[in-house]
């Protein structure tokens, strides 16, 4: 049995149809693929806008994020803190220890705590931390 043109017309556009919607589905797995990999970047950059502002992106105030150092963590900031206090001659404020370190103010107040020979002058916000040599 020969084909008519008709019929051969039906064949034709089942398989252009066919591998449209082939194509289609190809182009929203990419979509899909980008858009993940856009939230997952907008995200990070989100994340560092709260940490360097202390905002969110709408300007309301970023929730602060806490997490507990490990002991390992805190004995490395008891040296680090010393190394930080012994290298300003003279003396250095806790904000500028903070700064210095990256840490949060109260894990550097508790390592200065833990520091031997640490000698403070000034009270509130011009105390300045000085090691005894």
């Amino acid at each position: 049995m020969e084909l008519n043109a008709l019929d051969k017309i039906k064949l034709i556009q089942e398989k252009a149809d066919k591998e449209i919607e082939a194509l289609k589905q190809e182009a929203i797995t990419g979509l899909c693929k980008r858009i993940a990999e856009t939230k997952d970047q907008l995200a990070k950059l989100q994340l560092e806008y709260e940490h360097l502002t202390g905002k969110t992106v709408t300007g309301h105030k970023a929730q602060p994020i806490r997490r507990r150092l490990t002991n390992e963590e805190k004995a490395s900031l008891v040296v680090k803190v010393a190394g930080i206090i012994k290298a300003a001659t003279d003396g250095i404020s806790m904000g500028k220890i903070v700064k210095e370190s990256g840490e949060s103010t109260s894990a550097v107040r508790d390592a200065i705590s833990q520091v031997k020979g640490i000698t403070k002058t000034g009270s509130k916000a011009t105390t300045l931390y000085f090691l005894n040599r």
